[in-house]
């Protein structure tokens, strides 16, 4: 394998001479420096480069328009930006630009080197796919290892590659897509197919966290730290050390929490309560919004260095209204789950009934057409089709009437036994259909029995 060649773009002589010094005691050998932004495109025309480590304020060409024109004629090399200008709209510019990661001067050197290390590897990581991607067709049907994933949708097939590229390294990555996406199933799928598998996995949904709890809740306590701490508790990144955590709803952190996940992201490191001394962790972190972070950055809701280290490899998810075709398949699917559930024998949709669905927005997603399935099962007659008489009107979208008044645990609980009863007792089957791991089911089941 060649050697690995960084290029180094500033038109100050002075840092081009003290950054070089600092990255061949790295180990870094090859290394070019160029003052003189207008010749960088020649220099990538003319010597493979692997990465390029980029100033925004130069003459004669702006940074931001240079990284524009190297995404342009050489995609695909990372380009790391350290400027001296600490400002929200450019750093956001240079990101959305397709930058790898944005540093103000002087730069913390751990930071840098770090970024340099995970750039490189994903770079050497998607060279690798690309000389295997001959043999894989975009269009091909999906593999085995999605199979438990319902879509026959190109969208989805694009989502499947990227879980594919991610999954083997150890990036973070970031799950956008609106509620009941199913963006927890693409965290699992990662995970699942990723070098961690045998690991634990552990979600935790930011947003139910309260300020007073975030601290012990993921980081932990020793014995003392607190009344009523009776004994150490390790948090939720200890749980999941040497394995992988999933942050759900990352933009509803509040913005004095914010800073505490992103030290713990940039340094892998926890603090317990009632311990100076840091735990040092082996982690991958997937992290998962509904939200816009980028507005949310600019509104100033939430950190924009915490949305840099998220931002790493970025799955969006589409919403069920772009991927229609899936419509027949998940009701058919939610039809068979409920026809056991309420022990009918219903064979499918009218055609009315279906056009209806297929026309309908679903602003829940693939939870509200699971709800709108179940609940249209539950008031057709035993042996009759599913009819549009079934199915709430648009005007009724939110038909949330129908829901009967039970509490939260009650409904988990008869779900996951109703689930259960159509598994046949089967954990493995159950957990693949509520789409958690088979030990976090075997916990709830647990929990159940004891309260009993």
């Amino acid at each position: 394998m060649r050697e690995i060649t960084l290029l180094i773009v500033d038109d100050e002589p002075s840092y081009l001479d003290l950054l070089k010094g600092l990255l061949q005691q790295e180990g870094y050998k090859k290394i070019i420096t160029e003052q003189h932004p207008e010749k960088v495109i020649s220099i990538l025309k003319a010597k493979p480069v692997d990465l390029i480590i980029l100033d925004v304020y130069m003459p004669k060409l702006n940074g931001l328009d240079l990284l524009e024109e190297i995404n342009q004629t050489h995609p695909g090399i990372p380009v790391i930006i350290v400027t001296a200008v600490d400002e929200i709209e450019i750093a956001l510019r240079a990101i959305k630009l397709g930058a790898y990661e944005y540093i103000t001067k002087p730069p913390d050197t751990d930071r840098l080197f770090l970024s340099i290390k995970r750039a490189l590897e994903q770079r050497i990581l998607e060279q690798e796919l690309d000389s295997h991607r001959s043999i894989l067709s975009k269009s091909a049907p999906k593999k085995s290892y999605f199979s438990d994933i319902i879509t026959s949708s190109p969208l989805m097939y694009k989502v499947f590659e990227l879980v594919e590229i991610f999954a083997p390294t150890n990036e973070i990555v970031l799950i956008t897509g609106e509620t009941g996406t199913g963006k927890d199933l693409v965290a699992r799928k990662i995970h699942e197919l990723s070098p961690r598998r045998n690991n634990p996995f552990v979600a935790v949904n930011l947003a139910s966290i309260s300020s007073s709890l975030f601290e012990s809740e993921l980081f932990g306590y020793e014995k003392g730290a607190f009344t009523g701490a009776g004994s150490e508790k390790r948090g939720y990144f200890e749980e999941a050390n040497g394995g992988t955590i999933f942050l759900d709803e990352v933009g509803e952190l509040p913005k004095e929490l914010q800073g505490k996940l992103l030290r713990t992201i940039q340094y892998n490191q926890v603090f317990r309560l009632g311990n100076p001394k840091p735990i040092q962790l082996d982690i991958r972190i997937i992290a998962a919004t509904n939200k816009n972070l980028i507005e949310a950055v600019k509104q100033n809701e939430f950190r924009a260095d915490l949305y840099y280290r998220l931002n790493r490899g970025l799955i969006q998810l589409p919403p069920l209204r772009e991927r229609s075709d899936d419509i027949p398949l998940l009701s058919n699917h939610y039809l068979k789950i409920s026809n056991f559930i309420y022990k009918k024998d219903i064979a499918g949709f009218t055609e009315s009934a279906m056009n209806l669905l297929k026309s309908y927005d679903f602003p829940g997603n693939i939870r509200e057409l699971e709800n709108i399935v179940f609940n249209a099962v539950a008031k057709t007659k035993k042996n009759d089709l599913i009819s549009d008489f079934a199915l709430p009107n648009k005007s009724d979208a939110e038909a949330e009437s129908q829901v009967r008044l039970i509490s939260i645990d009650d409904a988990v609980k008869e779900h996951i036994n109703s689930v259960l009863n159509f598994t046949k007792g089967s954990l493995h089957k159950a957990a693949a259909i509520l789409g958690v791991s088979e030990r976090t089911l075997q916990r709830k089941v647990k929990n159940f029995k004891e309260q009993l």
